[in-house]
């Protein structure tokens, strides 16, 4: 088994300035976006999506995009919490 890891943009929504917001996490080459009252939820609704998209890939032997490196993405997301996302393939 081969593990597959993504870097995931987290961020807290500020709706209306009053900070009650969930938290959105985001995949962005498999375009996966999740949300959660917590960072636990968001995380792992994501860890799930990827898992699914992993799944379905190797069942129809689908390709799917490469994982950008985390660098890059830490680099362009300075302002939110960039995680890593696994799942096995």
């Amino acid at each position: 088994m081969k593990e597959l890891v993504y870097p995931a943009v987290l961020y807290k929504d500020d709706e209306k300035g009053t900070n009650t917001g969930w938290y959105t996490i985001q995949i962005q080459e498999l375009d996966i976006v999740k949300e959660g009252e917590t960072v636990v939820d968001a995380y792992i609704r994501a860890k799930e999506d990827l898992c699914a998209m992993v799944d379905c890939a190797i069942k129809y032997n689908c390709e799917l995009e490469a994982p950008r490196d985390f660098e890059e993405v830490y680099k362009a997301n300075k302002k939110n919490i960039v995680l890593l996302v696994d799942a096995l393939a």
